[in-house]
């Protein structure tokens, strides 16, 4: 079992790298003062330090499940709603809870869930277009997306082909995990009903609160009916029995006191000018990088139409103290790809004329 290229490229990039790697939000944007006042009226209650329950904190699935019913209008209890210690723990519980072997995903796919379906072996199928999704998926399997600005591509569905997504597992009798790590990134703040809006009975909806609040806390959550819920309880009370008690209680304080939405949409209208900035100069400085500008998310998504393998690139990049993804490692079975990734949110405006220009001259 290799490591996740992403985590060994964060773990060799020092101080003089620029990073386009890691899909890092700006530590600027973390509500640092509202995040330490809350910590001081936490550690008031004794109880921040000591076990708590398996499914989470009630108040906090409380508002997570508020979440859904106003934001995404899809209604949503406290009892739908289980606490992950990220929401990349999230895979783990739910594998272990069902029986199927076969998974399909998006081609390309998020790193970190195809790692994790691949620790747990299980037999992954990819595919480009809708028509494939409904020719290879089975009774029992499992479907995975990113539904939202996706990691990599940064592709959005349209309503209408969430609803045929919906229509066809539905006829396939197959489960679902929705992964919304970015749905509420959207630079215009307009999100977008869920594809488990349409299909409910074996969907499992994946949040986090790394992407919209800091992702050192590590807190994430499921969304699933009770009965799923019930299911995947016991696996996470063998894996953690729970997540930290103290996140939980801090995060809940957070959200007590403070508007959480205006706090994403000033962090959507940072990300846009910073997006639109890197754009700009792979448009005018890496004019062979090929790729349409993201309407919401983290990342910048495209291919090198002068080079064949991005990986061999982001090798010599890496020399030159810049990092990028190459697309490779989003495919299952990892094959060469003139594509890669690029991330915006986490670098200046300053380093990224200078790492792009770093790049233009590797590739000319």
């Amino acid at each position: 079992m290799k490591r996740s290229y992403i985590r060994e490229i964060l773990d060799a990039i020092n101080e003089n790298t620029i990073s386009f790697a890691g899909g890092l939000p700006n530590e600027d944007l973390f509500p640092l003062k509202q995040l330490k006042k809350a910590s001081k009226k936490v550690f008031k209650q004794k109880n921040s330090l000591q076990y708590s329950k398996s499914q989470g904190l009630d108040s906090l699935r409380e508002k997570i499940a508020n979440f859904y019913t106003n934001i995404y209008a899809l209604p949503t209890t406290k009892e739908e709603i289980l606490i992950t210690t990220g929401s990349q723990q999230a895979f783990d519980i739910i594998l272990k809870s069902l029986h199927a072997n076969n998974l399909v995903v998006e081609s390309p796919s998020y790193i970190g869930a195809l790692s994790a379906f691949k620790i747990l072996k299980k037999d992954i199928k990819d595919f480009k277009t809708i028509e494939q999704l409904e020719n290879i998926i089975n009774k029992d399997e499992i479907f995975y997306c990113v539904s939202d600005y996706q990691n990599p591509s940064t592709y959005t569905y349209t309503k209408k082909q969430r609803e045929k997504i919906a229509n066809i597992l539905e006829k396939k009798d197959a489960f679902l995990i929705e992964d919304a790590a970015y749905s509420l990134l959207n630079f215009q703040g307009k999100i977008k009903k869920p594809i488990c809006k349409f299909y409910s009975e074996k969907s499992y909806h994946l949040g986090t609160f790394s992407k919209i609040v800091a992702p050192g806390l590590r807190v994430g959550w499921i969304r699933a009916n009770k009965e799923l819920i019930g299911n995947i309880l016991a696996v996470k009370e063998s894996l953690d029995l729970h997540t930290s008690t103290f996140n939980q209680m801090l995060l809940d304080a957070y959200l007590e006191e403070n508007n959480i939405f205006k706090h994403i949409n000033k962090n959507a209208k940072n990300y846009k000018k910073r997006m639109n900035y890197m754009a700009d100069c792979m448009e005018k400085y890496l004019p062979n990088f090929q790729f349409k500008r993201p309407k919401g998310g983290m990342f910048i998504y495209g291919k090198f139409n002068n080079i064949e393998d991005s990986m061999a690139l982001a090798k010599k990049a890496l020399e030159q103290n810049v990092a990028f993804v190459p697309a490779e490692v989003f495919y299952f079975d990892e094959k060469k790809s003139n594509e890669a990734r690029f991330n915006f949110t986490n670098c200046d405006f300053e380093k990224t004329k200078e790492g792009i220009k770093i790049l233009a001259k590797l590739t000319n």
